[in-house]
């Protein structure tokens, strides 16, 4: 064989290979890192105990060196317990994007019983205590300020250790229907009031149906106490 034509050959693929070799790749450890970062960040930012693991990325995905700040966002609003997919890029002349998955657990502080309470039992605040619990794959809402459970009714009864489930709660009802109550009545300074009746039953701050003993007219008001309903003229 003619040695120009060899020697053509040789650099005719030595080329390509020898650029091959000085291409670089992205770290796919320095990638997971950075994800892991602005997850950090996203909830650092709002206060919440959390852990955090990134999925592996498929060693045989080979992504070019971004000459970029590789950028990173959710695909969903704010993060969640549970699964999160990244969007991640680079937005060079090369670009290139892969989305990996990563695993929540946020923690919070939520009220718990001391001990076991019956249905029907009016919360105090010595019933309470305040523990740190897993959000991940919770299904009811939880509450951690006590005043919003004390002076509340259980619905059920709760265990030692039971969370206090904002749907486990109501208010105690101060008026029944039938109840003979007081009807105060405002309206631009002067007040007045009257004898009624409850048609409907409702605890403080609940909107009633009430009548008026005298004319018998039905009215809406609102509960102020256990004898007293006050409407607006």
């Amino acid at each position: 064989m003619n040695k120009s034509f060899t020697l053509f050959i040789f650099i005719f693929f030595a080329i390509p290979a020898a650029y091959a070799k000085n291409i670089q790749f992205e770290s796919h450890q320095v990638i997971k890192n950075k994800a892991l970062a602005y997850l950090s960040s996203r909830l650092d930012a709002e206060d919440i105990e959390h852990t955090l693991q990134i999925q592996h990325i498929d060693p045989r995905l080979k992504l070019k060196k971004c000459p970029l700040e590789i950028e990173i966002n959710l695909t969903q609003e704010l993060v969640k317990p549970g699964k999160n997919t990244l969007n991640i890029q680079c937005k060079s002349p090369a670009p290139w994007r892969v989305f990996i998955t990563a695993d929540v657990t946020l923690f919070s502080q939520a009220l718990v019983a001391k001990y076991p309470l019956n249905k029907g039992h009016l919360i105090q605040k010595n019933d309470l205590k305040l523990e740190t619990i897993k959000l991940t794959g919770l299904r009811t809402a939880y509450l951690s300020d006590p005043d919003r459970a004390v002076n509340h009714v259980l619905k059920r009864r709760v265990q030692r250790g039971d969370l206090i489930s904002v749907k486990n709660l109501s208010k105690p009802t101060l008026i029944k229907k039938g109840d003979k109550i007081t009807i105060i009545a405002k309206n631009n300074g002067f007040q007045i009031s009257m004898k009624g009746t409850a048609l409907t039953a409702g605890g403080k701050d609940d909107k009633i149906r009430v009548k008026n003993s005298k004319t018998k007219k039905i009215i809406q008001g609102i509960i102020f106490d256990a004898q007293t309903v006050k409407v607006t003229l």
